[in-house]
């Protein structure tokens, strides 16, 4: 057993303080994320804070309830917007803090329960330098302040445990904090069940009848605002149709329909998440094939691995049933979830699998080889931090992708949109294949995305739903874009008269003909369409002048547009 002195207890969460500051300065990643969730998340803050509730514009210019995402992070961001503080870059450290508050409540938690300062100091600092969480403490989402609810309910929990009083558990703030901290988890990232699980778990292996009865009616009364207004605006779970989706970007492979595709499905997500995704997180210095399946040899290292975490997750004292039952139930989400996440969702855990994964060695260490050497066993979790050397290559690579200037096709897309919106109308409707990113610079428009379909007819008869009049057919690498979009444009080129072309890479800004397009349906459809585009004219390489978009609106020129849009490089 190693214990602190109370003159000496800010040593430890000052060195890791030390160590975070470090590491996250050098990865610090100042750009906006071009996945685009963060984007949206920004936008729906923004809508919370004016007034108008967590809702999003649909395409005729109306606010509909969201439902996309939780609540919870755009809610966090909203109280600040409310006080004046609307800044990328605050919103990014935001993110570093929940990700440092969440480090040193798990170190306080780790050293007392396993009372081994080395092994908690050891497993934190390590966590620390994991390239996979360092990036997303730098991007606008929501792992960051999940985690930090997971572990302060967690450490609540703990609190809780420790005081030894649970007879008169209403009396016990920590009690009640733990089922507010841990529901708020669920308001933030819907995985957050795995928690509500893991905490009714906790309490039933207690044989605390009443307090799970009132933790799972305190769970039910907070939760009961949300389910209230979704039903009032007929909004169900799109999480069932999720998992039942065989691949949700391409919908025309259709949904599971027998239990084989539906273990085929979860024995692939074991493989993603758990083998590898476990793995690349643990071990950021070991090459993992996402593309194939794991060898032999991988699976029995990644079950090992697995195994290691599970064991130190069980030598954690008072919260054994609460460690491996939120492990558990994470990873029966994963295996449920849609396929090609590899990691993604795997890194909110990242800081508990070093805890757990490094207890589990020690333990293990200390049970069988060291048994005898008490003193020699409490200083042995030093020496984990010799894994800290490999992990410095992946570090710097992340440090290296942070500085990195934003990719050509983003550029192109984002000057589009900035210059839409100084000169198209209010609440134009422009089809872009990232929606969130193109509003976030574009805020007075209103983007849709284009159907997934195969069908070009049916793609543009959504266009013509959706009211759009512009189109941008980008090269931001996704392969909805060729796969759906392109075809409709080079089988229908007259209806997309190009109004601007930016180079290195071709990026169009394309007028949508609605008009045309009813005709040339309806004349399809009455089997009298005329085969072959129409002529048309020569795009503009540089920034459309002062009030083109409003004159290609009012007075719109045809041009089929097919050798530059089929010239790009696709």
């Amino acid at each position: 057993m190693e214990k602190l002195t109370t003159s000496r207890s800010w040593v430890m969460p000052a060195i890791i303080a030390l160590v975070f500051a470090i590491a996250y300065g050098a990865t610090f990643d100042p750009k906006l994320n071009i996945g685009g969730d963060n984007a949206a998340y920004i936008h729906l803050a923004r809508n919370m804070a004016d007034g108008l509730g967590y809702s999003q514009i649909t395409a005729e210019g109306n606010y509909m309830p969201a439902s996309h995402f939780p609540p919870g992070y755009s809610f966090i961001l909203s109280v600040f917007m409310m006080i004046g503080i609307d800044s990328l870059l605050f919103f990014k450290i935001l993110n570093g803090m929940f990700l440092l508050g969440a480090l040193l409540l798990l170190f306080m938690m780790v050293r007392r329960l396993t009372d081994n300062a080395a092994v908690a100091l050891s497993a934190i600092l390590l966590s620390v330098l994991s390239p996979q969480i360092l990036g997303f403490a730098s991007i606008v989402m929501s792992e960051m302040s999940y985690l930090f609810f997971t572990v302060a309910g967690f450490y609540c929990l703990y609190r809780y445990a420790e005081s030894g009083d649970t007879k008169r558990f209403w009396r016990r703030p920590c009690f009640w904090l733990a089922i507010v901290s841990l529901t708020v988890c669920y308001y933030i990232r819907t995985i957050g069940m795995s928690a509500l699980f893991a905490m009714l778990v906790f309490f039933a292996f207690r044989r605390e009848w009443k307090q799970l009865g009132a933790a799972i009616g305190g769970v039910v009364l907070l939760l009961l605002p949300w389910s209230l207004r979704n039903a009032a605006n007929g909004i169900e779970s799109r999480y069932f149709g999720t998992i039942m989706t065989v691949n949700p970007w391409r919908p025309e492979e259709g949904t599971i329909s027998s239990v084989g595709e539906m273990i085929e499905k979860m024995v692939t997500n074991f493989d993603d998440c758990v083998i590898k995704g476990f793995k690349e997180l643990l071990f950021p210095f070991v090459k993992i094939n996402p593309e194939h399946g794991s060898s032999f040899l991988a699976v029995i290292g990644g079950l090992l691995i697995l195994a290691l975490v599970l064991y130190g997750a069980w030598n954690l004292g008072r919260l054994r049933w609460l460690m491996v039952a939120y492990l558990v139930g994470n990873i029966g989400l994963f295996m449920l979830w849609h396929g090609g996440n590899g990691s993604r969702y795997v890194v909110p855990l990242t800081p508990i699998l070093f805890v757990c994964f490094y207890t589990g060695v020690y333990a293990l260490l200390r049970r069988y080889l060291l048994p005898k050497a008490p003193r020699t066993m409490a200083r042995l979790p030093y020496a984990f931090l010799l894994m800290a050397l490999p992990m410095l290559s992946p570090m710097q690579v992340q440090a290296q992708t942070a500085k990195m200037p934003t990719p050509p096709a983003y550029e192109n897309f984002y000057a589009i949109a900035r210059e839409m919106n100084k000169q198209a109308p209010r609440h134009t409707v422009v089809c872009a294949r990232k929606t969130e990113l193109f509003m976030y610079y574009a805020p007075q428009l209103i983007a849709v995305n284009y159907k997934y379909t195969l069908d070009p007819d049916d793609l543009l008869r959504d266009l013509i739903a959706k009211k759009v009049e512009y189109v941008v057919l980008e090269q931001l690498g996704y392969s909805s874009t060729p796969r759906y979009l392109l075809p409709a444009i080079e089988q229908n080129p007259e209806l997309f008269p190009v109004i601007w072309h930016l180079q290195e890479p071709d990026t169009y800004l394309l007028k949508f003909e609605r008009d045309k397009a009813l005709r040339k349906l309806a004349a399809k459809e009455a089997g009298t369409v005329k085969e072959g585009p129409e002529t048309g004219t020569t795009p503009s390489q540089s920034a459309p002048s002062k009030g083109a978009l409003q004159e290609a609106q009012a007075n719109p020129k045809d041009a089929s547009g097919e050798s530059q849009v089929a010239s790009g490089n696709r």
